[in-house]
């Protein structure tokens, strides 16, 4: 068995507190041992994507209807019914996904849950796990509070875009896949701290590495310092530890900045790169997720029994479910999804 002996290879130029991000203490920091960096790196052609720009979102057109038009006070309050083509059917509640919701916005949520399922079965393709945010000086954060300029910030750090007009940091510097999303507050609520969180494949970076990435990031925000943490590790439950830290919500009250709550509208914050769909090099240690497969699979818009397309019907009310599983026929798979038995 190895030993893994903590390291400290963080960058931390000019970090004070309001500037000092959550993961800089909730994540472990590990030397790990085994594959270490995996370079010479060059990621796809694809551009870091918006998973929803592969799978229907049912889900959020859905939810935000049913809010807009005031029918669901809180979450769930309705589900949809959805089909495969091989006839297998699926029911989904329908969770509004809002950080600021009180009952989406809770840490181990199932709108906490769902995002987790969507990056999981991605970073168990991983053997060595590198978790980089790139946080920006307070006078730089004025300049990132519409879509447009978090989203070509995204491109910068990640892979830039295929006409090639933004080229992506991580992309030049050559790492092959990653994962990405933001947190929107830090330690300090109510105050305004959007920083980036990135997953990529790596292990120990050397200073040299470090270095360039600080003045990449430096660089593209326009000014001389700028803060990059960076930690990695070879163990699963750090591994799943970072996927639920980076998933989980910070714009917990939608008071504490009405103009983002709005600005934010539709604004898609679960990111990938690269190629993917090898086998797993790792499992889940935790019973509480021994579905992941499956809700990883609905989660993507797929039937987890034959893998073709699901097509989702219309909303209905969730007494329709209760009604359906207390006769038998609704059987919940995980994540408030279930599947229907009508044979």
């Amino acid at each position: 068995m190895h030993h893994h002996q903590p390291t400290n290879i963080i960058i931390t130029q000019g970090v004070n507190s309001d500037e000092r991000t959550p993961e800089a203490v909730a994540v472990v920091i590990t030397k790990a041992e085994g594959p270490g960096n995996t370079g010479p790196f060059s990621f796809s052609n694809s551009a870091f994507e918006s998973e929803t720009n592969f799978v229907t979102p049912y889900l959020e057109r859905i939810a935000n209807v049913v809010t807009s038009v005031g029918l669901a006070v809180t979450c769930p309050g309705y589900v949809v019914v959805g089909e495969c083509e091989n006839g297998h059917q699926f029911v989904k509640e329908i969770y509004c996904g809002r950080e600021w919701c009180p009952v989406c916005g809770e840490d181990g949520s199932i709108a906490h849950n769902r995002r987790f399922s969507r990056w999981v079965t991605k970073a168990q393709e991983m053997r060595t796990m590198g978790y980089l945010v790139f946080t920006m000086p307070i006078v730089t954060r004025g300049n990132y509070r519409n879509k447009a300029s978090l989203n070509e910030l995204t491109k910068r750090v990640c892979n830039g875009d295929k006409s090639r007009r933004i080229k992506g940091l991580l992309k030049e510097m050559g790492f092959t896949r990653g994962l990405a999303r933001w947190h929107w507050f830090g330690d300090t609520p109510g105050k305004w701290n959007p920083h980036l969180n990135v997953i990529i494949e790596a292990g120990r970076l050397t200073k040299l590495q470090l270095e360039a990435i600080r003045l990449s990031w430096a660089g593209i925000l326009g000014v001389d310092n700028a803060v990059v943490n960076y930690s990695y590790t070879a163990e699963i439950p750090k591994m799943v530890h970072i996927l639920k830290y980076v998933t989980r919500a910070t714009f917990r009250e939608y008071n504490w900045d009405p103009f983002m709550a709005g600005a934010l509208y539709n604004f898609r914050n679960m990111r990938y790169g690269g190629v993917w769909g090898w086998d797993p090099v790792w499992e889940l240690e935790s019973n509480d997720e021994s579905n992941i497969e499956a809700i990883s699979a609905l989660e993507s818009g797929n039937c987890p029994v034959c893998g073709t397309p699901v097509t989702w019907a219309k909303a209905r009310d969730i007494g329709w479910l209760d009604m359906w599983t207390g006769y038998g026929i609704a059987h919940r798979i995980g994540a408030g999804y279930y599947s229907l038995d009508t044979s």
